[in-house]
């Protein structure tokens, strides 16, 4: 029986030269002279931005050696779609890239396309996910709405994720923070989800499962927090561990 692939989650820079280093580790990982990577825009299915997200994959996985599928499942009626489906047969690794992450959660949850991702993982193929499609793989989610001219959302509600990660929820672009009025981040602790702990993952830096423990990768750092107030801060090259994977 294969193994469960590895789980990769991003705090934002897929598909640009910040995350090449870690993209062709983990494709020689794969031990595959060219292997076959889905790129999924699901997260940006709102937005008109999914067709370049997938041509930024197609050519940044393309440059690395790799065979590349772009997978449009952008709506709910297309995770029903049997050539989406059968498009994940024989990859070695799916990448879902940002958006927002509740329009990922109510096109993929429950769906055939669905369950064909995580048979794919199960299976031995890699699951990455950036911004968004990192966001949806959490047990809970934070879902920004409400967004202001500068594109930063003015609220966030929280529901339940694809149910990946147990008792976790990931926040992406961590370092951004700052960035925030603070009555906004006052409002997003005021709703933490009770008994979760928050993964946080600065920009261009991603967290990579190994055996038993996740690696922090990239320029910035990943911050695990039981509340706002209590965060255990991982440098690049740190490892921390206890995230339970549901599927």
């Amino acid at each position: 029986m294969k193994r469960r692939g590895s789980l990769i989650l991003v705090g934002s820079g897929e598909f640009t030269p910040a995350m090449d280093d870690l993209d062709r580790e983990i494709l020689a990982g794969l031990a595959k002279p060219r292997a076959r990577v889905a790129i999924v825009p699901t997260a940006s299915g709102l937005e008109d931005t999914s067709e370049s997200w997938a041509e930024l994959g197609k050519a940044h996985f393309t440059a690395l050696g790799a065979d590349v599928v772009p997978v449009m499942v952008l709506r709910r009626d297309d995770a029903w779609e049997r050539k989406w489906i059968d498009a994940l047969r024989n990859v070695d690794w799916v990448y879902f890239s940002g958006g927002r992450p509740q329009h990922a959660i109510n096109v993929l949850g429950g769906t055939p396309f669905w369950e064909e991702v995580v048979r794919a993982h199960r299976s031995g193929a890699v699951l990455a996910g950036a911004s968004a499609g990192a966001m949806m793989l959490g047990q809970k989610s934070y879902a920004p709405d409400d967004f202001d001219a500068a594109g930063l959302p003015q609220s966030v509600s929280i529901r339940d994720g694809l149910g990946v990660l147990g008792g976790h929820f990931v926040v992406p672009h961590f370092d951004l923070l700052a960035q925030f009025p603070p009555e906004r981040i006052q409002a997003w602790i005021a709703s933490w989800p009770k008994g979760f702990r928050g993964i946080g993952i600065d920009e261009d830096t991603a967290v990579v499962e190994g055996t038993n423990e996740w690696t922090v990768r990239g320029r910035g750092r990943a911050v695990t927090m039981t509340s706002f107030e209590h965060q255990e801060v991982h440098a690049n090259g740190a490892r921390f561990d206890s995230i339970p994977i549901l599927i």
